[in-house]
């Protein structure tokens, strides 16, 4: 699989289909699989962030989740011309689908009891033959020492094939890095809002604004509390974008 560093962040750059193949492929019993989706507000913060550049850097696979950071890909790299963006909702969809009717189990971990619900209902209308291993929605704040070890006990038990994570980056990020050495042979994916966009708890921007790299705008207009993450990370991302262009030249 091909590499890029952005930042200091080490991307997978690939289309969507060589990253499915990169999932969905033969796991043995003693590896754990991990992967991020990083789009311009994760990049941002890793790339101020020493700790959190190497819980990104520390995953089998990050993936591009966003338009900005593929073109700042293809323009490092011109020969990157298949490369896509790589959403976490748009693998988890490829994913489920791939693994239908298969054997795999999944396992779903974070979003809110009522989401996960949610989430089963509609996994059962549209994907038909997928296997769930289990659920659980931890609560809203930083959990002890115990209820962490509970919590990978019970996904242990559960034996899934695939572990999604939605706990909000970074969380989720540093939770997958954290408990990677107990969860051999699980791929373990960290995919922030995906199970609220499956449920339909949160709408997802029209595709014509995901393809133009837009989303940002839209995610803010639906959560105006989004607004200083977004200009924040986005301003830090473009001036560190000009700064490496200047020196380039």
């Amino acid at each position: 699989m091909r590499e890029i560093t952005i930042f200091g962040v080490r991307y997978c750059a690939a289309s969507r289909q060589e990253l499915l193949g990169e999932l969905t492929a033969p796991l043995a019993a003693d590896q754990c699989r991990t992967a991020a989706f990083a789009p311009v507000t994760s990049l941002s913060q890793a790339a101020r962030d020493a700790d959190y550049r190497g819980v990104l850097n520390g995953m089998t696979i990050c993936a591009m989740d966003g338009m900005p950071v593929v073109r700042r890909a293809r323009k490092l790299d011109p020969s990157l011309t298949d490369i896509e963006r790589c959403s976490g909702p748009d693998m988890m969809r490829l994913v489920l689908d791939a693994t239908r009717n298969t054997g795999a189990c999944h396992y779903f971990y974070g979003t809110t009891r009522e989401n996960l619900d949610l989430l089963c209902q509609a996994l059962e209308r549209d994907w038909p033959g997928l296997c769930v291993a289990g659920t659980h929605a931890p609560p809203f704040r930083p959990l002890t020492e115990e209820e962490e070890q509970e919590d990978i006990r019970r996904i242990r038990e559960a034996k899934p094939d695939y572990l999604w994570v939605a706990l909000g980056a970074p969380r989720q990020d540093y939770w997958v890095m954290r408990h990677a050495d107990e969860l051999k042979g699980i791929r373990v994916l960290a995919v922030g809002a995906a199970m609220n966009f499956l449920t339909g708890q949160v709408r997802r921007a029209p595709e014509w604004m995901r393809r133009a790299g837009l989303e940002w705008v839209y995610r803010i207009w639906r959560e105006p509390k989004q607004f200083w993450r977004y200009a924040k990370n986005g301003a830090y991302y473009y001036w560190r974008c000009a700064g490496q262009d200047l020196l380039h030249r």
